[in-house]
C-alpha cells in the first residue's frame, strides 16, 4: 500500500467537500483539481498527517464520501463516529445487490406489488412525495438504493419537475446526483435483479 502525504489528503477532503456542499464544483466535470491555500492546509495538516497515514487515496476517497453522504457537513474530519460510518458503508458497498434486493423487495411488499411496476413505484402525486423518497427519509431503503434506481429509470429529472414542496426533496435530488459518480454498477444486473423480483 502506498501511501499519500498529509497535501495530497487535504486536496482530496476539499474536492469531495466543495462537490458534496455547493451546487458550482463537480468533482467529475473538474477531475478533482483544486486550489489549496498553504494557510489553510496548515491548519487542517495533523488530521491530513493522521489520515494518510491510515488509509491509501481510494480508502481516504471511500472514507470522505462516505462520511458526506451520511450527511456529515465535513466528511468524517472532525467526527469521533466517522470510522463507524464509514464501515457501514464499506459493507453497504461490498453487498450492495443484496442491499438493493432486499430494498427493492421491502418496497414491492409495502406497495403491495407482486412485481416492479415502474408507474407505482415513481408515482408523484399532488403534496406527497413518491414512496420510495418516503421509503428513503423512513430508512427503510438505502441512498445507494435512490442512486441505482435513478441510474436506471433517471427519476430524478422527473421529480424535480413534478415535486412541487422545496425543502426537502431538493435536497434529496442533490445528494442522489453528486453521489451518483461514486455508486459504480453494472446496470444490466440491477436490471435483471427487478426482473427476478
Amino acid at each position: 500500500m502506498m501511501s499519500m502525504n498529509a497535501l495530497q489528503a487535504y486536496r482530496y477532503y476539499l474536492a469531495l467537500r466543495m462537490h458534496f456542499t455547493t451546487d458550482r464544483y463537480d468533482i467529475v466535470k473538474h477531475k478533482g483539481r483544486i486550489k489549496v491555500s498553504n494557510a489553510s492546509f496548515m491548519k487542517h495538516e495533523a488530521i491530513c498527517k493522521r489520515l494518510s497515514k491510515k488509509f491509501n487515496d481510494e480508502e481516504l476517497v471511500n472514507y470522505l464520501v462516505s462520511n458526506f453522504v451520511s450527511g456529515d457537513q465535513w466528511g468524517g474530519f472532525f467526527d469521533p463516529k466517522a470510522e463507524d460510518v464509514y464501515m457501514s458503508w464499506k459493507k453497504r458497498i461490498e453487498s450492495l445487490s443484496y442491499t438493493f434486493t432486499h430494498d427493492m423487495k421491502r418496497i414491492l411488499d409495502n406497495l403491495n406489488l407482486i412485481e416492479f411496476d415502474q408507474a407505482k413505484v415513481f408515482l408523484v402525486e399532488k403534496n406527497v412525495h413518491p414512496y420510495i423518497i418516503r421509503a428513503y427519509l423512513g430508512k427503510e431503503i438505502s441512498i445507494e438504493t435512490l442512486v441505482i434506481l435513478n441510474k436506471l429509470f433517471k427519476f430524478c429529472d422527473t421529480f424535480d419537475n413534478e415535486i412541487e414542496e422545496t425543502l426537502v426533496w431538493p435536497d434529496i435530488s442533490k445528494l442522489i446526483r453528486k453521489y451518483n459518480p461514486f455508486v459504480k454498477v453494472d446496470k444490466d444486473k440491477f436490471h435483471a435483479i427487478l426482473r427476478g423480483l
